[in-house]
Formats: structure tokens, sequence, C-alpha cells
């Protein structure tokens, strides 16, 4: 026998949240962030969008979500108090521009709500998870898009309105980027967020952190 065996867990949730939040309430606060320049995009000045009273409801519903990625994909309910989002912000890549490769430090599930019916949402690319050769020193970075990824698992983007009031939730550690926009596109525009524990971490394996905010 001869087989490739994969057993690398780099987990990525896509979901539709269009029954789950009110996608009218977040457009509305959106057109009233001011931005600033990124590397190469946009990046609101609010860093905690997701803090006023009007999202109360809303936030809790991506904690829960969030909570449902971390216990379903890699199994580690009952190891945790609870998790909570701390910063949330907006991102605008207009067309013919990016945003730079980048993770989320001091976050553990990174989210992006994306708000339009456009295909440069298609273009957000997930670094490829690859172990370390030992001895080898590359640059072994190789980067999927979400299209390239749902069309791997015979899933067609277009039949899901370009993945229009969708969610995608991945490790805060996982790099990822915007891939460079058509320059005739509208601009893509979402929402990010990152999350960290809350009370004790590792419970059922040994109570290792408390960390208290």
């Amino acid at each position: 026998m001869q087989n490739f065996l994969n057993t690398a867990q780099n987990f990525i949730m896509i979901k539709d949240m269009s029954n789950l939040i009110d996608f009218r309430l977040i457009n509305e606060e959106f057109d009233y962030l001011d931005f600033e320049n990124n590397v190469s995009n946009l990046i609101s000045v609010q860093k905690n969008l997701f803090d006023k009273d009007i999202f109360s409801v809303m936030k809790e519903v991506l904690e829960n979500q969030c909570k449902f990625f971390l216990n379903t994909s890699l199994g580690i309910g009952n190891t945790y108090d609870d998790l909570k989002i701390t910063k949330s912000w907006g991102n605008i890549t207009p067309g013919g521009k990016s945003h730079h490769e980048h993770s989320h430090p001091f976050s553990v599930v990174s989210g992006v709500i994306l708000l339009d019916d456009n295909p440069e949402n298609l273009q957000l690319s997930i670094r490829q998870h690859s172990p370390d050769i030992p001895y080898f020193i590359p640059d072994r970075k190789i980067f999927f898009t979400i299209r390239e990824i749902m069309s791997g698992y015979g899933i067609d983007p277009n039949d899901h309105g370009n993945l229009k009031n969708h969610l995608i939730l991945f490790l805060s550690n996982t790099q990822h980027r915007v891939e460079l926009t058509d320059e005739n596109s509208n601009p893509r525009r979402s929402i990010a967020f990152n999350t960290f524990w809350r009370g004790v971490v590792g419970k059922g394996f040994a109570e290792l952190a408390t960390i208290e905010f």
C-alpha cells in the first residue's frame, strides 16, 4: 500500500447569518464609520463597533458562533469558561487594491462578516498549514482563496450570493490576506472582529491559566 494521509487541522467556518443577525442595522452603522488608510486598504477609526448597546444581542450571537466553531472543529468544549469579542472594526478594499498578509495577535478566534453580493469577497485568502521541514529554510507560504477552497469542496460561491451576509471564522494565528481586487469592482466591505478568553482556560486537562479583565 502507498497512500498519503493528511493529519493537518486548519479549520475555517463559513456560515450564512442572514436570519441570525440584523444586517440592516449593521449596514446603517457601517455608513457612519470614519475610515483611515491601512497598508493598502481602508480601516475604520472605530475599533469597538460591537460594543455599542444596539449590538448587544448581535454580539452574543457572534460569540456563540465562535464557541461553536471551537467546540465542534477542535473539540475543546468544557475546557474554558467563556470567549468574548474584544475588538471589532470595518474594512473597505477599493477596486484595484488588496489587504496585506497578517494574523491577529492577542486573539483566539477571528471573524469576518461580508456585507455585499460582491465577487471580491472570494479574494479572502487563507494560508495553507504546512509543517516545518527539519533543517530546511524555505519560503513555503501557500495561500488559497475562499473561492478555491469552496470549489475544492464542490461548492459554487455564486449559489450563495458571493457570501453576502456570511460569517467566516478561523483561529486568529492563521495568516490571511485579501488578494488584489479587480480595479473595476465595487469596494469590498466587511467587518472583522477578535475574541479572547474569559475566566479559567484549560479545565478538563488542568487549570492552566486564569485570565481576568
